[in-house]
């Protein structure tokens, strides 16, 4: 029996899916791969059948994320699970240092560890690494003000999956959040400081679902909320609950009024409009004394 599974989800990316399934063959030394495909168009079921000691999992019609982790989480073998998407990359050894945490410290739900951030066109690492600290024990509130946890850097007992019922299928976006959070409040995270994958940057051209900035501040927000719903969140006080909140919305709007700026500095005017209309959506006043009033106007219309 496999010590550790590795899902990695993938849709019509058959020309990155090798690199990611190879790094992930190195990273552990008693590991199955389960490559779930969510109804690919592209010829990546023709890769898979040409490679060796895969588990190929095709499903009847796209569903997203969500659910193609859960399903390779139902498939799964193993008393641990990884996460990889097809655009990320596992780093060598990486899993059996992350299983030898996890092992000495029965308490932990998961580990997680830091994250090579790889460029968009070539995944090759840019010399930026995140998060630059890594909180362990009980890092719920850390964790609840912004998500500093990379997908591809977790490690997870599967048995704390299913207790959380797996990923939340409604949620397109930052599901991974959401599950982290979920197994944040009543459990103990450890963590390992040191890289272990390379994490693709996110960028329009890139095609990544994460690359819509607006919408992922929306689906952010809406995550948080529904954490601070939870009764962890509602037995602290009202100002406790007010900070964390307050702290991601300053964070949305810093990374959409940044996004704004270099699009106007480019001359791209529908674009900053729309950051900017999301901008103001988070934080009226700071939008309207930022000094693109005129911007802000034309995207208001």
């Amino acid at each position: 029996m496999p010590t550790i599974s590795v899902v990695i989800t993938t849709y019509n990316r058959a020309h990155l899916l090798p690199r990611a399934i190879e790094s992930a063959q190195a990273a552990g030394s008693n590991l199955e791969v389960l490559v779930v495909d969510d109804a690919s168009t592209d010829g990546t079921r023709e890769l898979c059948a040409r490679m060796t000691a895969i588990r190929y999992l095709c499903l009847s019609s796209n569903r997203g994320l969500a659910q193609a982790r859960n399903v390779g989480i139902a498939e799964s073998s193993a008393e641990f699970i990884t996460f990889l998407d097809d655009d990320d990359l596992r780093l060598p050894g990486s899993l059996d240092a992350q299983l030898r945490v996890l092992e000495a410290h029965g308490e932990a739900a998961f580990c997680y560890g830091q994250a090579l951030i790889g460029d968009a066109q070539r995944q090759l690492p840019t010399g930026q690494i995140y998060p630059a600290s890594c909180p362990k024990g009980d890092i719920f509130w850390d964790l609840l003000e912004q998500n500093f946890i990379p997908m591809p850097s977790v490690l997870v007992r599967k048995s704390s999956l299913l207790e959380q019922g797996c990923f939340n299928t409604e949620l397109r976006l930052v599901e991974d959040w959401d599950m982290w959070l979920r197994l944040c409040e009543g459990s103990l995270v450890a963590a390992l400081k040191a890289p272990v994958a390379i994490h693709r940057k996110a960028i329009g051209e890139s095609e990544q679902m994460c690359s819509n900035s607006a919408e992922l501040c929306r689906q952010a927000l809406a995550v948080q909320q529904m954490a601070l719903n939870r009764f962890r969140a509602r037995s602290a006080t009202r100002s406790k609950r007010r900070q964390v909140r307050q702290k991601l919305l300053d964070s949305a709007y810093e990374i959409l009024m940044t996004e704004a700026t270099n699009a106007i500095d480019e001359g791209d005017v529908k674009s900053a409009g729309v950051k900017l209309r999301e901008a103001f959506s988070f934080r009226p006043f700071r939008t309207m004394v930022s000094g693109r009033l005129p911007w802000l106007l034309i995207a208001l219309r």
